[in-house]
């Protein structure tokens, strides 16, 4: 029996190349290509034949990917939290199923603008994703067909997002039962300066959305105790360190961990509560807690 072609886009694998390194992805967005439009002004005696086309604007590149299997994500996050940028010429690539590229873009000029790292529950079956979003300057496409050879090596286990430990200062968290995902983004903008009126870009420093915690069971007590002791002393909040770590299905091996830095706690609210027996829980809380600096350690 002759072998069936495979269609032209075929499911194979995504890929990202720097510096001639591949890392797998999960998925990856490309960025939009827009112009500008010129219209006449209001009240200018004209036609709709005088719209004009004017300049292009690239959008944003989005990677989804799996901290095992990235390691330059650590140096991302350190970059993002120390204000810090490197302009990357990368290459994504689509493959079919015997590893030739389907279809492949190089994006130069790349900055990364954003890091957004999913929620931790135990409630969650999936696996831990981390979206990294990077503001490229130019994007060509590649020539189809060639093979792409990841490197082999020991095939690491996927983090999860429900097999996790988290410890703070000074506080219990055996009893948290969620943990918000976290932000990290920063602006970029640029502005036209000299006699020749040439474009300077600024990077900002990034900002850090606060560490969330849902705490409830016996955990609830001594979060709910501290609270009111920072509210009735009037004292200013005392800063507090802070481990996320990732274990693997048994709970007894970690895979990686995000450390944190903490300004206190800046919020805590009570979760409602009602006298209906088919809706009652246990007490539970919500701290909200600043994060002043940020790092994450991949084995």
């Amino acid at each position: 029996m002759a072998e069936r072609a495979l269609p032209p886009y075929a499911a194979g694998g995504s890929y990202l190349s720097i510096d001639g390194a591949i890392f797998p992805l999960v998925d990856y967005t490309l960025p939009e290509i827009n112009w500008s439009v010129h219209e006449p002004g209001t009240g200018v005696p004209t036609s709709r034949n005088d719209i004009q086309i004017g300049e292009p604007e690239l959008g944003k590149l989005i990677l989804s990917l799996q901290p095992q299997s990235f390691p330059l994500l650590a140096k991302w996050v350190l970059e993002l939290g120390g204000g810090g940028h490197h302009l990357l010429d990368l290459e994504v690539l689509r493959t079919d199923l015997n590893g030739n590229v389907q279809e492949g873009f190089r994006l130069a000029g790349c900055v990364l603008t954003e890091l957004h790292f999913p929620p931790c529950s135990a409630t969650l079956k999936d696996v831990y994703v981390v979206r990294a979003v990077l503001q490229p300057e130019r994007i060509a496409a590649l020539p189809p067909g060639n093979p792409v050879k990841p490197p082999l090596g020991v095939k690491q286990r996927p983090w999860l997002v429900s097999t996790f430990g988290l410890s703070v200062d000074g506080l219990p968290t055996s009893g948290t039962l969620k943990i918000d995902g976290l932000d990290l983004t920063r602006d970029i903008s640029a502005r036209k300066v000299g006699e020749q009126r040439e474009p300077l870009t600024y990077y900002g420093v990034a900002r850090c959305s606060p560490l969330i915690l849902t705490i409830g069971g016996r955990d609830y007590p001594a979060w709910r105790d501290f609270a009111l002791r920072q509210l009735g002393s009037g004292a200013p909040a005392n800063a507090l360190g802070a481990r996320l770590v990732f274990l693997d299905a048994s709970l007894k091996q970690e895979l990686g961990s995000l450390k944190l830095s903490l300004a206190g706690l800046a919020g805590f609210q009570f979760a409602r509560v009602t006298s209906r027996g088919d809706e009652a829980v246990g007490p539970q809380g919500v701290a909200r807690l600043p994060i002043r600096d940020i790092a994450l350690d991949i084995p």
